[in-house]
């Protein structure tokens, strides 16, 4: 069996006045947080489902595939699946009415 190990004797170290805010207590885990890029692209599309002007809401199909090129772009883990892309313009196309050729078309994605 291993002994505990021993509380240290020295005393905690004291906080510079006003940076009490800087110090952390417990545990922080910045990944509890984290989206993957499919859940930013399909609350791209709520927000697209959601809107009710035509033109607004081809505005925001814009958006949702600046906001998949952008992924893409810097690498986003799951951002490049086929699948998803696939998924993303044929709901696109749906809403807006247009077809998939055209929307890749005005995003500037040559098929």
């Amino acid at each position: 069996m291993s002994k505990p190990i021993p509380k240290s004797k020295r005393p905690l170290r004291k906080s510079r006045p006003g940076l009490e805010w800087a110090r952390l207590y417990g545990s922080f885990n910045p990944g509890i947080n984290t989206k993957t890029a499919s859940e930013v692209v399909y609350e791209f599309l709520r927000r697209a489902e959601l809107t009710s002007d035509p033109d607004q809401r081809l505005m925001q199909a814009q958006r949702v595939i600046g906001a998949l090129m952008a992924l893409l772009a810097f690498s986003a883990p799951g951002a490049g699946f086929r699948d998803l892309h696939l998924d993303v313009f044929a709901r696109l196309a749906a809403l807006t009415g247009e077809t998939r050729d055209s929307l890749a078309t005005m995003a500037g994605v040559a098929r």
